[in-house]
């Protein structure tokens, strides 16, 4: 196969792709059949409506301010599936010394 024939079969598959991907999108921007009924629940919600997330038209950087940082959920939700972090044990966690130091692999010598 000549350079030349290569190219132009990438150029074809290349336009084919094109095709097919502009085609998608149509058939994405169709409208629905006018039968099928439309519910008002179809998608999400904006949180600022239903009194959740964002309760109240408060800057999120005053929010923040009065919380220490801290935006927790609303304790509605699913307050079963509160878990508590546990409590961390000194001396569990591992210290691994670099290498070159003390107690570290002696064999590796660190860059200067």
């Amino acid at each position: 196969m000549s350079p030349r024939q290569r190219d132009i079969r990438i150029a074809l598959v290349a336009l084919a792709a094109l095709i097919a991907s502009v085609e998608a999108a149509a058939a994405q921007g169709q409208p629905q059949s006018s039968d099928v009924p439309k519910s008002e629940s179809t998608g999400p919600q904006d949180p600022r409506s239903t009194g959740s997330v964002g309760r109240s038209d408060e800057p999120l950087s005053d929010k923040l301010d009065r919380t220490g940082g801290v935006i927790r959920p609303p304790s509605d939700i699913a307050p079963d599936m509160s878990v508590r972090p546990p409590v961390p044990e000194p001396g569990t966690t591992p210290v691994i010394p670099p290498p070159g130091s003390p107690g570290g692999d002696q064999t590796i010598e660190p860059k200067g």
